[in-house]
Formats: structure tokens, sequence, C-alpha cells
């Protein structure tokens, strides 16, 4: 199973998230241990680095990218991707990269906790409790 994990569920982790932590770390687990094939859109890594490096030491957010790129396939952002996203009306251009990302990658769920800002065509958008409760 293909799965997109949205930006959120990362910080989640790596931010221990009281709420959220539980359910998107079993998931980052699962694809850790090659149980699921986990993908992460491009701009999800810059996002992540920019992010992370105001909140934490830089050392440590390196070594958070370096997991990332070794656990996970990386969707190259593409023109294609970009003229796609910017096709249809969505409130998010940021989502969107991240929807298409996951059409054009194949991916069976996109797993987010902001299922409103994703198209709702295409691929079964899910929240990390509604994609274990699937297991």
């Amino acid at each position: 199973m293909r799965v997109l994990l949205d930006t959120n569920l990362f910080l989640d982790v790596i931010l221990e998230r009281d709420e959220y932590y539980k359910d998107s770390s079993k998931i980052w687990s699962l694809i850790s241990d090659k149980r699921l094939a986990g993908y992460i859109s491009a701009i999800s890594i810059n996002n992540l680095y920019y992010i992370l490096k105001r909140i934490i030491e830089l050392k440590f957010v390196e070594k958070i990218i370096d997991q990332i790129l070794d656990e996970f396939e990386i969707i190259p952002l593409t023109k294609e991707i970009l003229k796609q996203a910017r096709s249809i009306k969505n409130k998010d251009y940021e989502d969107s990269i991240q929807y298409f990302s996951a059409i054009n990658s194949t991916c069976d769920f996109i797993i987010t906790r902001d299922k409103n800002d994703f198209p709702h065509i295409g691929i079964r958008i899910i929240s990390p409790s509604e994609f274990l409760a699937t297991l």
C-alpha cells in the first residue's frame, strides 16, 4: 500500500504533539518497518526544514531530514504537478501540490489531519486514526 503523508503528520511526531503523536508515529513506524510504502512530496521537505530550524537545534533538524530521505520515497516537484495544482480551485496551493504529487505517484491514500484542505476527487483522503482503523 502506498501512502503520502501530509507535512502535519511529520510535525506531530517530531514535535511530539500530545493529541496527535500516537497515531502519526504508528504510521511512520509502519513505513520505517517497510510494512507500508511511504511517500512525501518534495515541497514538504523544505517546509519541514524551514519550520523545524526555527524551533529546534539545526543538527537535530538535519538528522530528521536525513531520516525522512532514507525512509520515504520523495515525489519530485515537476512543472506538470504545479500546473495540475493550479488547475483546481482549492484554498491551499501547497495541499493541491501534495494531492497531485500523490496522484502522479499512484498513492492509495493521503494521510492528513486537514482533510478539508484537499480536493476530494480521485484519491482517498483520510485521517491517521481512520487509516489505522482500516488496517
